[in-house]
């Protein structure tokens, strides 16, 4: 199992399991990483070979993709403790995200759509194995978990938390909440990464961002801002 702690300081035998799930691995690297990490542990572990460098530079872009997956997906609550989130990951990285959004969350199954896959986990003890879950679309597929999580959970979250307006909600915080002269583009990407606002599919905080940006410069002049 991958370690999905953000760690940078790794063993050879974590990083190889990381960079398994990076977009270009292959059956070969992994054998020859394999074959590295028996007769020259130190060269992955310190990365002073060619090979070894490239597996360390892949794990750590995999659990770099797992952090901020696990950090900046919004998660949409239903009624029966479930969670239900997308992104667009460029790993094999979305069921480490889910189990580290789980550990978040314990008490809750979370849902994890990426464009052609999903996972679904959880940290819960008290559940059974969970079924193969199947779906012709994402609704579906939500229903199925659904069905399963009232059928083997006690726990329902209260009615005012589950609101199906949450976007409308966050659009509306950032709207009441922003001071055009406090605008600060550097500032926003140091907290939210330019990488996040894709991968996480943040497209509420993306579009609120461009719209300020477009606003602010149009008042170019001591007048235009007077006006405002």
């Amino acid at each position: 199992m991958i370690n999905i702690s953000w760690l940078c300081d790794l063993s050879a035998g974590e990083y190889i399991e990381a960079a398994k799930h990076h977009n270009s691995s292959t059956s070969e690297f992994i054998e020859k990483s394999l074959l590295l990490m028996k007769s020259k542990p130190h060269e992955i572990t310190t990365g002073c070979s060619s090979l070894g460098k490239l597996i360390k530079k892949r794990a750590n872009q995999v659990l770099k993709e797992i952090h901020f997956l696990s950090a900046f997906v919004r998660l949409k609550p239903y009624p029966e403790m479930v969670l239900v989130g997308s992104c667009k990951p460029e790993h094999n990285t979305i069921y480490f995200a889910g189990k580290s959004i789980a550990k978040r969350f314990d008490q809750f199954i979370i849902i994890l759509f990426a464009s052609q896959n999903f996972a679904v986990v959880s940290n819960r003890r008290d559940i059974p194995e969970f079924p193969e879950f199947r779906g012709s679309s994402r609704e579906k597929l939500i229903d199925s978990v659904r069905n399963f999580a009232r059928t083997n959970l006690d726990q329902r979250l209260p009615e005012e938390i589950v609101l199906e307006e949450g976007d409308f909600l966050w659009e509306q915080y950032y709207e009441t909440q922003f001071l055009e002269q406090r605008l600060n583009p550097k500032l926003f990407h140091k907290f939210i990464p330019k990488y996040a606002l894709e991968k996480a599919e943040m497209k509420i905080e993306s579009d609120f961002l461009d719209k300020v940006t477009k606003k602010s410069k149009g008042k170019i002049t001591l007048d235009s801002f007077l006006e405002s």
